[in-house]
């Protein structure tokens, strides 16, 4: 997957693992945030960001609540938050481009 290998380049000792869990658990969030069935390749920078913040946030940060190497839906929401006006944007554009040949008539 794209999403792990940018991240490898960013946290080049990352456990593979953990790297595919952290993934997983943001594009899944992402999705769920969005409404979305599929992952668009749109948001993968968003998704790389995500991990590396969960990543970082867990081993120099801390975190209040962790159950079996995974994080509290409420921790990844919040660094979710943070894009918020990204994904806002994103669901605009889409939108826009599911409107654009609505309504429109032609002739064969």
């Amino acid at each position: 997957m794209v999403i792990n290998k940018r991240v490898k380049i960013r946290i080049p000792d990352i456990n593979d693992d953990l790297l595919n869990e952290f993934v997983q658990t943001a594009t899944d969030r992402i999705k769920l945030r969005l409404g979305l069935a599929d992952f668009p390749t749109e948001l993968e920078s968003i998704a790389v960001e995500v991990v590396c913040a969960m990543h970082n946030r867990k081993y120099h940060q801390g975190i209040k609540s962790e159950n079996a190497d995974t994080f509290s839906v409420s921790f990844v929401d919040d660094i979710l938050s943070e894009y918020q006006s990204d994904f806002d944007r994103y669901l605009e554009i889409k939108e826009k481009q599911e409107n654009a040949n609505r309504g429109v008539l032609r002739f064969i």
